[in-house]
């Protein structure tokens, strides 16, 4: 376990290694987080752009995920640093932020996200994420060090602007948002199109020269996977809670219906 999980985590990335997430849309409990750091997975994404949670689950959930050593990341419904505050100081320790299209919005969420002097984070009474032991000028400092900001790119914007934004300061990381670029380019669903490589690449290269990493999520077949790990994704958003129990539901149930055929075959 480690107690520092943005500081892992930029080593995963450091090192080209994978950082494989989950989005949590539908899961309640504080349980989430260790449960996946158990299957090997490292960081976990709390949605509040695409999931009825409430912001008090920030707290539950992401303050569990610590203890395991999994990084918690939010991904607000925008870009109002109000959201972002609530969400950071009550237990996450990162953001993926949807729909930045310009290096302006990506300057603007990298300083709500940070406390002074990088930033203009509001400091709150307490920060629970390093433990109460630990004081909270020395607790925000060790915040500014270890939150993780990624920016998401998902509109034919946003890639003509990606050079720009990989240069922010405070932008740690550059995020295709598959779904929602491939509505954009007129491609829904078509995660398998040359267009959507192109972009992969396109961003991957930008994060590259600029020091970031780069990761998506999105397609749920394996096939188009192989071209974009090529391209430099590492920070993957392998499926959402849903989706991942109805995988394994699904597996169980082939499983089991294909043992009774079998046990029922001529002896």
């Amino acid at each position: 376990m480690s107690a520092r999980p943005g500081t892992a985590f930029r080593a995963r990335m450091r090192a080209g290694e994978l950082a494989l997430g989950s989005n949590l849309r539908l899961s309640r409990s504080a349980e989430a987080g260790p449960i996946l750091a158990a299957c090997g997975f490292h960081w976990v994404m709390i949605d509040f752009e695409h999931s009825p949670a409430s912001p008090h689950l920030a707290h539950d959930i992401a303050l569990s995920a610590i203890r395991a050593g999994l990084l918690p990341m939010a991904r607000p419904s925008g870009h109002d640093p109000r959201e972002i505050a609530g969400l950071l100081t009550n237990g996450a320790l990162g953001l993926v932020v949807p729909h930045v299209d310009t290096a302006a919005q990506a300057e603007a969420v990298a300083r709500a996200a940070r406390f002074a002097p990088r930033g203009a984070l509001s400091v709150p009474g307490t920060l629970a994420h390093f433990g109460y032991g630990t004081g909270l000028a020395e607790a925000c400092a060790i915040f500014n060090e270890e939150v993780v900001v990624t920016v998401m790119i998902e509109s034919r914007t946003a890639l003509a602007n990606v050079e720009a934004i990989a240069a922010v300061p405070g932008v740690d990381g550059l995020f295709i948002g598959a779904s929602d670029l491939l509505w954009d380019l007129g491609l829904p669903g078509r995660y398998d199109a040359p267009e959507l490589q192109e972009a992969v690449e396109r961003t991957g290269a930008a994060a590259a020269r600029n020091g970031l990493f780069a990761g998506m999520g999105g397609p749920r077949d394996e096939g188009p996977w192989r071209g974009f790990l090529r391209a430099g994704m590492r920070m993957i958003l392998t499926e959402n809670d849903l989706s991942l129990m109805m995988r394994g539901a699904r597996d169980r149930r082939a499983f089991f219906e294909g043992a009774l055929s079998a046990s029922a075959g001529p002896a």
